[in-house]
């Protein structure tokens, strides 16, 4: 009796540990970049080589998206604070923003909280997880396909990348950015975080130049 209590308590172990959700941790992505755009064709071999590092852990997001020789850009969300902090670095200098959903424009707040999420059932393997296809339409047209997996669950999901909408982090995406066409497909995921008080800070690191949103538009950003 006491041999099957044992292997009772060792099943059970197992099976919490197999169906165990990741909620804190980094994803880590190379990002694809192609256009059939002729004037954006001249810039394509300035983004071979784009990674993006998707952080988070106890309501706090750090997304840093590396887009080749081109620009480096951080964006730091905390669930408690009504600010975000926006790092850019880039030809046109180090530029650090902290902006708020008021700083979004008219055309782009109605297309957020107008966008549809549509969860589907189709599923397929990514880095030995489990994924399910979702399909996130802005405007009414503009589509982004995320595979997301729901093993790796930030318990705060309000960003670019990490919708409220979809129960999981993504592990590939296919989405476009100006005419641009950009594909992220995650290769690594570490669930341990050193040095979290740095990562998740939202001090204006030192030589970056503070902006408001509206000067940043003189910019083209």
């Amino acid at each position: 009796m006491k041999l099957k209590a044992i292997l009772g308590t060792v099943v059970l172990i197992l099976s919490m540990t197999a169906f165990s959700q990741a909620t804190k941790g980094k994803l880590s992505y190379d990002v694809f970049v192609t256009s059939d755009d002729a004037a954006a064709a001249g810039m394509l071999s300035q983004t071979e080589g784009s990674l993006m590092e998707l952080t988070f852990m106890d309501g706090k997001v750090r997304t840093d998206l590396f887009i080749g020789q081109i620009m480096t850009k951080t964006a730091i969300t905390l669930q408690d604070a009504d600010t975000a902090l926006i790092l850019i670095d880039a030809m046109f200098g180090r530029i650090a923003m902290k902006v708020t959903e008021n700083d979004m424009d008219e055309e782009d707040r109605l297309a957020y909280e107008n966008r549809e999420v549509e969860l589907t059932n189709e599923t397929k393997e990514i880095m030995g997880y489990e994924c399910k296809k979702a399909i996130v339409t802005v405007g009414g047209s503009d589509e982004t396909i995320i595979w997301y997996s729901e093993e790796i669950v930030p318990n705060y999901r309000k960003n670019e990348y990490l919708l409220k909408e979809i129960p999981g982090a993504p592990l590939e995406m296919y989405t476009t950015w100006r005419n641009m066409d950009m594909k992220y497909v995650a290769y690594e995921f570490k669930e341990k975080l050193k040095k979290t008080d740095e990562i998740f800070s939202t001090e204006v690191p030192e030589g970056f130049t503070l902006r408001t949103a509206e000067e940043m538009k003189s910019f083209g950003q």
